[in-house]
């Protein structure tokens, strides 16, 4: 079965699995920091997808539930109730700009971690802003995490750990090369890639010119070439 495929089989699987758990009206899951030929991530509507693409090019920097705020945490499942008042997530830029023109109100996300890193995040969201997220509904997510994540591993992210290795072992790329190179291949520029990994642009291009020597290229597009031939 292709890693398309698998993907497809898990997250309907997942998706199924959360409607019987508790409503929402709108779910996305996608591969936090993912390798470029696997399908990073999928919703349960257009619409959710549409959202996605907004949300990647202008908004991730803003949220304060983004992965990247809880990865030295050992936080399972977050909803915007829990970390601000309603009040307070109404003045905010990412609800203001994102969630009311999209015509939704609460947000709550359940993290998956490999090896101590958020790997994936299950998105849900709701309409109304009188439903939120209850600490009830947050603690039945928390309760069914372990078993999603070990099931996460097993079928799918073990192919992302093992092109990691295999990558790392063929070019001897440190373990902060792979972290470069594996944003890089998702095709984002090296000014969110800096931000994304907290380094000066200088410190950036210094990791790449590295990694450029190693792999036998010279820029960014002849690395993700490369190694997406190496990958298939």
């Amino acid at each position: 079965m292709s890693n398309a495929a698998v993907f497809e089989e898990f997250q309907l699987a997942l998706f199924g699995l959360v409607r019987r758990l508790l409503p929402s009206d709108g779910t996305r899951f996608f591969i936090y920091v993912p390798w470029m030929h696997l399908k990073q991530e999928t919703g349960s509507s257009r619409h959710i997808d549409f959202m996605a693409k907004e949300y990647a090019r202008k908004f991730w920097e803003l949220d304060p539930m983004h992965p990247g705020r809880f990865e030295r945490q050992d936080t399972r499942v977050v909803s915007n109730s829990m970390i601000m008042t309603d009040a307070e997530w109404r003045e905010t830029v990412i609800f203001k700009e994102f969630y009311r023109p999209n015509r939704y109100f609460h947000n709550c996300d359940m993290f998956f971690r490999q090896n101590q890193r958020i790997v994936a995040v299950l998105s849900l969201v709701r309409s109304r802003a009188n439903r939120p997220f209850t600490s009830r509904e947050v603690e039945i997510l928390d309760h069914v995490q372990p078993f999603i994540e070990y099931s996460l591993g097993k079928i799918y992210i073990s192919n992302r750990v093992h092109n990691r290795a295999s990558l790392s072992a063929e070019y001897r790329l440190t373990a902060r090369e792979m972290d470069v190179v594996e944003i890089a291949l998702t095709g984002v520029g090296n000014k969110v890639l800096s931000k994304h990994l907290g380094i000066s642009l200088p410190t950036l291009r210094t990791h790449l010119q590295r990694i450029f020597t190693k792999v036998g290229v010279r820029s960014n597009a002849e690395l993700m070439a490369r190694l997406m031939r190496v990958m298939k």
